[in-house]
């Protein structure tokens, strides 16, 4: 739990709100749960456990977002929530065996079920359909929402949690992430776009799609943060050595 009072009661507000747009949604769902929104969430869990840590950032990024998108564009409102919330819940468990920090994994799932809900609500929203007719098109117009919505409310934390620029921790986040999110609306675009009745064939090839993308992801990383490690021990090793005379 975060230790300044306005970090706390940011923390509580997106925890609340979350809730609550899940609880309205799943209580007013019209229609049983599809073989589709079955497939896209195990999907996106499968995807979500895919994660990269963000250099010099709190957090990480998993390759779950075509999914997620797909979701909103293609199942209910509690069907796309639920895979936004569940697929955060895969994403945010450890590797290894150590205590869960269950405040963090709380705030971020239902982060990203307000954000889930934001992208849904673009999507099926009839102005943004009187402009947009294109699915694919508005697809990407919901999925800069998504992203804003989320990077805003996660880059918010940071600040009040670690007194730092919350401008700068944003640009940040963008600088690292806006590529990914190119990409995963450009692929769910794409799979939108072989019809409106897709069937899980289709999620399911995206699936090793997303699987290169995160090796592509992870090893950039890698080496990023090799070549600051050696930046690292030159500076160390120029600084030993003008101290000598």
């Amino acid at each position: 739990m975060p230790k300044s009072l306005s970090a706390r009661i940011f923390v509580a507000l997106v925890i609340i709100s979350g809730f609550l747009l899940m609880g309205d949604a799943v209580l007013n769902a019209p229609s049983l749960p599809s073989v589709r929104f079955i497939a896209l969430l195990v999907l996106a869990v499968l995807a979500a456990r895919l994660r990269v840590k963000l250099p010099g950032l709190t957090g990480v990024m998993s390759v779950n977002l075509p999914f997620i998108l797909l979701a909103a564009a293609l199942t209910g409102t509690a069907e796309a929530l639920t895979v936004g919330f569940v697929s955060t819940f895969a994403q945010c468990l450890p590797r290894e065996r150590r205590k869960l920090n269950i405040m963090q994994i709380t705030f971020n799932c239902c982060a990203i079920t307000l954000a889930v809900g934001a992208a849904r609500w673009i999507f099926i929203s009839p102005e943004v359909t009187s402009v947009v007719a294109s699915p694919a098109l508005r697809l990407a117009v919901a999925a800069a929402g998504y992203f804003l919505a989320n990077t805003v409310a996660v880059a918010l934390v940071i600040s009040l949690t670690e007194a730092v620029s919350v401008v700068r921790t944003w640009a940040e986040m963008f600088q690292l992430s806006f590529p990914y999110l190119v990409a995963s609306a450009g692929v769910a675009g794409l799979a939108l776009m072989v019809g409106q009745e897709i069937g899980w064939q289709v999620p399911l090839a995206l699936l090793p799609i997303m699987l290169g993308i995160f090796h592509s992801y992870r090893r950039y990383f890698a080496a990023t943060a090799s070549e600051a490690a050696a930046n690292v021990r030159m500076g160390a090793g120029s600084a030993a050595a003008g101290a000598h005379i």
